[in-house]
C-alpha cells in the first residue's frame, strides 16, 4: 500500500513538473529577444509594402533601396496591435505606399529582419518608439 501511494505521488510530481515546463517554454521563447542584436541599429527609409495587424506581434514591411539602388523588403516586428493602439497608433496611420523611416535592432541570423524601435511617417510624426517587447 505504501509503495502504491509513493508511486502515485512520484508520478503526479513528474506530471506536474512536465506540465509546468510545457506551459512556460513557449512564453520564454517568445519573449526572449535573443534573435535580435540590440547592440546594433538599422535605419531604413522606404515605403510601406504591407502592414499585418496580427497577434502576438504586428508586422511592418518596408521596401527600401540600398546604396546601389537595389530594392529589398524589410520585415519589422512591432508590438501587438492592442499595444500599438494604446500607444496612439491607429490602423489608419499608415497606408501602402507611404514613406516611412524605421529604426530597429537587426535579426542576428536573417538579413532584412528587425525588431522596430521607432517608426516615423513622411511628415515627421513619430508613430511608435520603444520595442516590441518593452511593454508586453
Amino acid at each position: 500500500m505504501i509503495e502504491g501511494t509513493y508511486l502515485r505521488n512520484t508520478l503526479m510530481k513528474v506530471w506536474l513538473a512536465a506540465a509546468a515546463l510545457a506551459i512556460t517554454m513557449p512564453a520564454g521563447a517568445h519573449h526572449s529577444g535573443a534573435a535580435f542584436d540590440r547592440s546594433k541599429t538599422v535605419e531604413v527609409h522606404g515605403t510601406v509594402e504591407k502592414i499585418e495587424w496580427t497577434s502576438p506581434h504586428a508586422r511592418l514591411y518596408v521596401v527600401a533601396k540600398d546604396e546601389k539602388g537595389i530594392a529589398s523588403t524589410w520585415d519589422f516586428e512591432l508590438p501587438s496591435p492592442v499595444t500599438l493602439v494604446r500607444r496612439g497608433w491607429p490602423k489608419t496611420a499608415l497606408a501602402i505606399g507611404d514613406a516611412v523611416t524605421v529604426t530597429g535592432a537587426p535579426a542576428r541570423d536573417h538579413p532584412n529582419i528587425a525588431i522596430a524601435t521607432g517608426v516615423i511617417d513622411a511628415s515627421g510624426k513619430r508613430l511608435f518608439s520603444g520595442s516590441a517587447s518593452s511593454t508586453e
